[in-house]
C-alpha cells in the first residue's frame, strides 16, 4: 500500500468484513479520527439484558474516550459516529436474521 498523506488505513474488526474484503480500508484525513474513535468504542455497546443483542453505543463514554484520544468532538463528528453506529447495527441485525 502506498504511503499517501491524503489517506490513512485502519484495521476493521472481523465482524465488519465481508468474506471478499480485506481488513484494510482507505480513509481521508478527516475520516481517520472518527474511525479511530469508533473503533476505540468497540467495547462500549449497550446490549439487551436478555438477548445480548447490541442496541447502540453508550453515548456517555464518547466524550471522555474522544478526550483521551485527543480527538475533538463536534456536531459533524458526532453525526459521522452515529452513521457508523447505525451501519454497524444494520450489519449486526442482518447477520442475526440469517
Amino acid at each position: 500500500m502506498a504511503d499517501d498523506a491524503a489517506t490513512a488505513s485502519a484495521k476493521l474488526p472481523a465482524w465488519m468484513k465481508r468474506k471478499e474484503e480485506t481488513d484494510e480500508i482507505q480513509l481521508l484525513p478527516d475520516e481517520a479520527d472518527t474511525a479511530q474513535l469508533f473503533l476505540a468504542l468497540g467495547t462500549q455497546w449497550r446490549r439487551h439484558a436478555m438477548t445480548g443483542m447490541c442496541l447502540g453505543l453508550d453515548y456517555g463514554v464518547i466524550p471522555p474516550t474522544a478526550q483521551m484520544l485527543g480527538i475533538a468532538l463536534n456536531p459533524a463528528r458526532f453525526l459521522d459516529l452515529r452513521m457508523m453506529e447505525q451501519a454497524a447495527l444494520d450489519q449486526i441485525a442482518s447477520k442475526a436474521a440469517r
